[in-house]
C-alpha cells in the first residue's frame, strides 16, 4: 500500500467544533504546579512529565513556590495544581484570581489538610481536590478527567515519533512530528507491515507503536476502536448506518457487529461531554 504524499489535500471537511464558536486552539497544554514544599513540587512534576509523556502530548510545566508568583506570570494555564496552604496567600485566594483572569483554567487542589478540601471546593469551584502524599494514579486519573471535559482537546499536539512520509514524491523520515488532534482522521494498524498508519487531512504517516498503547493514548483525546485495527477521531464522524462509520471527508470504515453498542455509547458521551 503506497503512501499519499503528506501536503496534497483531501476533501474538504466540515468546520471543526471550535472553529465555529470561536475558541481558540490550545496545541500545547500549559500546566503550572504552585507549592511552597519544593520537594512535593518536584515529586508532582516527575509525576505529570511521566502521564504527558505516556499520552505523547505536547506540554510545558511551569513552577512556583507562592500564589504571589503564580499571578505574576504571563502565561494563561489550562491546568493548575495549587497547595491550599502557603505562607503569603493562600491557594484558595490564588485560585480565586486565576478565576477572575480565566474561567476556563482547570484547578486541582493539593494539600496534607483535608480539612480545607470542602471549604477550598465550595468557594472556588475546582476541578478537583488530591490529599497528600499524592499518588501516580490519581494524579493520572485528574490528568485524564481534565483531557476528556476539556473543549480544546481536539486541538492538542500529539507527539509522533520515527516517522516516515511521502513528500514531493520522495520519502522523508522524521524523528519526532507533532500534529493536531483535530487533523488526525483515525490510525490504522497494518499487520503484514507491523506499522501504524495514521490518516490526516493533509495525506499519510507511517510509525511503529503497539496498538494497544495508542488507543489508552488517545482515547482520552476523543478517539474510539470501531474494529479490531482502526482507531477513529470521534469528531470526524457524521454518522453512522448498520455496520458503516460515515467521516465528514467523505470515506467510511467499518463498525464491528460486536462493538456497536459500545461505540454507539461512547459517542454520546463524547457529544455531551464537549
Amino acid at each position: 500500500m503506497a503512501l499519499h504524499e503528506a501536503g496534497v489535500p483531501m476533501r474538504v471537511c466540515r468546520k471543526r467544533t471550535e472553529e465555529s464558536n470561536g475558541k481558540r486552539g490550545i496545541s500545547m497544554i500549559q500546566i503550572a504546579i504552585c507549592d511552597g514544599c519544593e520537594a512535593d513540587l518536584l515529586r508532582l512534576k516527575g509525576m505529570l512529565t511521566e502521564i504527558m509523556e505516556k499520552h505523547a502530548i505536547c506540554h510545558r510545566i511551569h513552577e512556583y513556590s507562592s500564589g504571589e508568583k503564580l499571578l505574576e506570570a504571563k502565561e494563561v494555564f489550562h491546568l493548575v495544581f495549587l497547595e491550599i496552604v502557603m505562607d503569603g496567600m493562600n491557594g484558595m485566594e490564588a485560585a480565586k484570581r486565576l478565576c477572575w483572569r480565566n474561567r476556563f483554567t482547570k484547578i486541582i487542589f493539593q494539600t496534607n489538610f483535608g480539612e480545607y478540601c470542602k471549604e477550598a471546593v465550595n468557594r472556588t469551584h475546582a476541578f478537583a481536590f488530591l490529599e497528600k502524599p499524592l499518588q501516580a494514579e490519581e494524579v493520572e486519573e485528574q490528568v485524564r478527567e481534565f483531557l476528556e471535559s476539556n473543549g480544546g482537546a481536539q486541538d492538542i499536539m500529539v507527539e509522533i515519533r520515527n516517522v516516515r512520509y511521502m513528500l514531493d514524491r520522495k520519502e522523508k523520515r522524521k524523528a519526532s512530528l507533532n500534529l493536531p488532534v483535530k487533523d488526525i482522521i483515525y490510525f490504522e494498524h497494518l499487520k503484514v507491515q507491523k506499522e501504524i498508519r495514521i490518516v490526516t487531512e493533509t495525506g499519510e504517516y507511517r510509525y511503529t507503536e503497539m496498538m494497544s498503547e495508542l488507543e489508552e493514548r488517545m482515547k482520552p483525546l476523543g478517539f474510539e476502536t470501531c474494529c479490531r485495527g482502526m482507531l477513529v477521531n470521534l469528531e470526524r464522524i457524521e454518522k453512522i448506518k448498520r455496520h458503516e462509520i460515515f467521516l465528514d471527508t467523505g470515506d467510511t470504515l467499518p463498525l464491528s457487529q460486536r462493538r456497536v453498542a459500545q461505540f454507539k455509547g461512547r459517542i454520546n458521551e463524547y457529544m455531551h461531554g464537549r
